[in-house]
């Protein structure tokens, strides 16, 4: 049976990327993957300026207070990545029971090689592009383009309808 990896963030244009893999899915008889990859907490550590010496009860408690909250700060990360990809679930159609879906949350701070490991044994690999592009993909790096040059396997990239539609609404305020 084919495998069909599809990474989401909870953007409209992972839910493209989701209906395009399952109607893929559903035509060969496929699994179908979602994956989602969560990094870590941006939230500010508020036990990172310690200025306690590295011996004294004080570094310690203060370490264990970070680790707990690491801990706890991970925690919502994933959570919150699990919640994503229910959203994404729930928000396709499946009308075809013999279609079998799959979750992941994964975490990594690298979401394009964490796609790209996941898909190294795949039939095909699905994402969505945010329509970031020139000047702006090229220093924030895109997810999409490093799985289209660096996966081992076919990589489809969906360009969400909103990206198309709000290109065409600009196309037609020139005319």
């Amino acid at each position: 049976m084919e495998r069909i990896i599809v990474g989401v963030d909870g953007s409209s244009a992972s839910y493209d990327a989701v209906t395009w893999a399952l109607a893929h899915a559903k035509e060969r008889g496929s699994e179908l993957q979602i994956v989602h990859v969560y990094g870590p907490s941006g939230d500010q550590n508020p036990y990172t300026s310690s200025y306690a010496d590295a011996g004294s009860k004080t570094a310690k408690r203060l370490t264990d207070s970070e680790a707990k909250w690491r801990e706890e700060q991970q925690a919502k990360v994933k959570e919150h990545g699990e919640r994503v990809v229910k959203q994404v679930v729930d928000g396709v159609e499946n009308s075809d029971p013999k279609t079998v879906i799959k979750t992941d949350v994964i975490a990594s701070s690298r979401p394009a090689q964490a796609l790209i490991e996941r898909a190294r044994d795949a039939d095909l690999l699905v994402v969505g592009s945010r329509g970031r592009g020139g000047f702006k993909g090229l220093l924030l790096g895109s997810v999409s383009q490093q799985c289209v040059q660096h996966a081992t396997c076919p990589v489809v990239v969906v360009r969400s309808k909103d990206a198309k539609d709000a290109k065409d609404a600009k196309g037609a305020k020139k005319r």
